[in-house]
């Protein structure tokens, strides 16, 4: 593409004001396209008062608007209400060439400016929202209902819908099927430069204060229901049988903390798993590198996961469920990773397998793993597959 557009990026989670996969991709995109050339806005949600309203960086201008968040009711009103305003403000300013939306709140603000009615719209699906908050509620209700219908809606205005996994296209075919959609798989990606092996895990394993006599395992993740933790936490009851030398690093924050550390101490695993806490960004590679293996527990909607990127980066081998897109990542890669189901048993099984594995055999699956990331996976090819969209959208 050899002319540059004015494109609007609008989302509700952005990194680095928020850590998560959805928000790294925004971020990782806006950078991408400004190098480019590209005359890149970033509009999102003001969620910490001590965030700046506006700002540069990497070559492009941010712009945040403030949200009510004392009631669901009025953060919900707040955001579209800001995002309107906001956006409208924008839009007198700059002719924008093309929306690209990220989550349905803050991207129906945006279409509710009639200036936009026409303008080309791309749609990031990085999760169902309506599915998300059934998940973490269990149970239809009013909030349900209405998140069904601003998803619908916002995708059904979108000219083009990128999933980043065939997993997530089947979704948003069976939850809206009388939608006619135009739907382009475009994976994530992965900084190999940033996240790369390490040739001596000594030496980091002695910065995070890791005993050197340990073989680890790590994980970092949400500390919430759908990501499985309460099985790995029992699966090492077994694992430790097997291995004595075994440590579990559990990496994140959540509210199921208390009760995860509760059940660690009810196993007798307290010097066999220890949680980190919010890992800062700085410090997640060495994580990644200090480790033997990465796991990947989720039980449910596992729309991609970029920490299984960054871990096979680091030349580390995830082992995962066999949920969502890491059937995809992994089945490419080797299917032998995959456990054979979501519970303790089946973890168990797999990663004492894996520890017991000759040496040589893990360090030929570590260059395999680094390989398969650098050869598949790159924020550069995602950008170049975006502007093969925006030509085809804007032609």
């Amino acid at each position: 593409m050899t002319k540059k557009l004015n494109i609007l990026m609008i989302a509700d989670i952005f990194f680095p004001d928020v850590r998560g996969g959805s928000g790294r991709v925004v971020f990782e995109v806006s950078r991408g396209l400004a190098k480019k050339g590209h005359n890149l806005t970033v509009l999102t949600r003001r969620k910490d008062k001590n965030l700046l309203p506006d700002e540069e960086m990497h070559g492009f201008k941010v712009y945040r608007y403030n949200i009510g968040s004392t009631h669901p009711a009025g953060f919900l009103f707040s955001s579209l209400k800001n995002t309107y305003k906001l956006v409208k403000s924008l839009s007198k300013d700059i002719r924008f060439d093309c929306l690209i939306l990220n989550q349905p709140l803050s991207a129906l603000g945006a279409l509710m400016v009639r200036k936009f009615k026409h303008i080309p719209k791309i749609y990031f699906f990085h999760s169902s929202w309506p599915e998300e908050y059934h998940t973490k509620k269990q149970r239809n209700d009013i909030g349900l209902v209405l998140r069904r219908w601003i998803e619908k809606k916002v995708l059904s205005k979108s000219q083009m819908v990128i999933p980043a996994s065939k997993y997530s296209k089947d979704k948003i075919k069976r939850l809206y099927p009388k939608l006619s959609l135009n739907i382009k798989i475009i994976p994530n990606g992965v900084d190999v430069e940033k996240f790369k092996p390490t040739n001596n895990k000594t030496i980091i394993k002695g910065e995070l204060d890791i005993a050197l006599d340990k073989k680890v395992l790590f994980t970092v993740r949400n500390l919430t229901p759908r990501m499985g933790l309460e099985s790995l936490i029992e699966a090492m009851v077994k694992v430790k049988e097997d291995h004595k030398d075994i440590l579990l690093i559990i990496g994140g924050i959540g509210r199921l903390k208390q009760q995860l550390e509760t059940l660690t101490a009810s196993l007798g695993l307290e010097d066999s798993v220890i949680f980190t806490g919010n890992i800062e960004e700085s410090d997640l590679p060495l994580y990644y590198r200090a480790a033997d293996f990465f796991i990947l527990p989720t039980k449910t909607l596992e729309g991609f996961g970029l920490v299984t990127l960054e871990a096979l980066a680091c030349g580390i081998p995830v082992l995962g469920t066999p949920v969502g897109a890491t059937v995809e990542i992994l089945k490419q890669l080797d299917e032998r990773l995959l456990f054979k189901g979501t519970d303790a048993g089946s973890m168990a099984k797999l990663i004492s397998e894996y520890l017991g594995k000759p040496k040589n055999q893990i360090n030929e699956l570590k260059q395999r793993c680094r390989q398969f990331a650098v050869d598949n996976y790159s924020w550069e090819k995602l950008t170049s597959s975006l502007e093969k969209v925006l030509t085809d959208v804007l032609s």
